[in-house]
């Protein structure tokens, strides 16, 4: 399996031979979403989380995994404001193929997804870079998903949007967010799962 070439790549030197980004790849779309809470926006917990627009698969585990079948996903389409869907709280979560830590983190993330999802926790991963720290394509997507057997959706962000909250040296990077008003309520830096996790599932049980 192609995924399990994964763990050899944090060896590589940097460089690269890929070819260019398919048009539309190089960096999210501007979007604007009726509805969506308007700014001001900001980057610490208790502000709001700006709007963006990317490809990916919002069910990668039932998805043909094949590039003409990436779909729009934006933030947006996780805001609920009336409360209509059974979600409580939204996980943006950043990864690289380089990041050993996001390796780490993402061998436990499809568990605590089948696990707190009936308890309404979402989860969205943001997939920005590849082994060799330039801008992630639907091969490193595809790679990731394989590797990782992801069940909950994941999206290619090879602009880095989510850069407005942490630097790449520092990922994973993950956005604790009220579906709701799309606040954040906390950011973890890092892999911090011994923090995090009583955290989200503290949500979880209000």
């Amino acid at each position: 399996m192609r995924g399990a070439l994964l763990f050899g790549f944090a060896a590589l030197a940097c460089g690269s031979n890929k070819p260019e980004l398919p048009s539309g790849l190089s960096a999210p779309v501007s979007c604007v979403a009726p509805g969506y809470p308007d700014g001001p926006y900001g980057t610490e917990p208790g502000s709001l989380v700006r709007n963006a627009c990317f490809r990916g698969f919002v069910s990668p585990h039932t998805s043909r995994l094949e590039e003409s079948e990436l779909e729009p996903v934006t933030l947006a389409d996780f805001h609920d404001p009336a409360r209509e869907a059974p979600v409580k709280v939204l996980l943006f979560n950043t990864a690289a193929l380089w990041c050993v830590a996001c390796q780490i983190e993402h061998q436990t993330l499809p568990g605590h997804y089948a696990e707190l999802a009936p308890r309404g926790l979402e989860i969205v991963t943001a997939v920005f870079q590849d082994e060799r720290y330039e801008p992630a394509d639907f091969s490193d997507l595809e790679v990731w998903i394989e590797t990782f057997h992801t069940n909950f959706p994941i999206v290619l962000d090879p602009g880095y949007s989510f850069g407005l909250y942490a630097s790449a040296e520092s990922a994973p990077l993950n956005l604790v967010v009220d579906p709701k008003t799309m606040t954040i309520l906390d950011k973890f830096v890092g892999d911090q799962p011994a923090v995090m996790w009583p955290y989200i599932e503290s949500l979880l049980d209000d």
